[in-house]
């Protein structure tokens, strides 16, 4: 049973280790998609784009906040350590 266990929690970290790794490469791509949808919104336009814009600014910014937390889940188990989810 405790080998059970312990081949888990390894299956566990590497999975962590390479959703992390994931979340790192994809992470400039939503900052950058990010800034380009903040940069539009002061110009004016038809009402729908910037409801448009506001939604997308927000699903970019959770998508930024927990790119960065897996991430950061990466980085502790490469070094051994998990950290609960918020």
């Amino acid at each position: 049973m405790e080998d059970f266990k312990a081949d888990l929690r390894r299956q566990m970290r590497e999975i962590d280790i390479a959703t992390g790794a994931a979340a790192d490469a994809c992470l400039p791509g939503l900052l950058r998609r990010l800034k380009h949808h903040e940069a539009c919104r002061g110009k004016p336009g038809l009402p729908i784009l910037r409801l448009y814009r506001t939604w997308r600014i927000r699903r970019l910014s959770a998508a930024i906040a927990e790119a960065r937390w897996h991430v950061e889940q990466g980085r502790l188990a490469r070094m051994g350590g998990l950290a609960g989810r918020r």
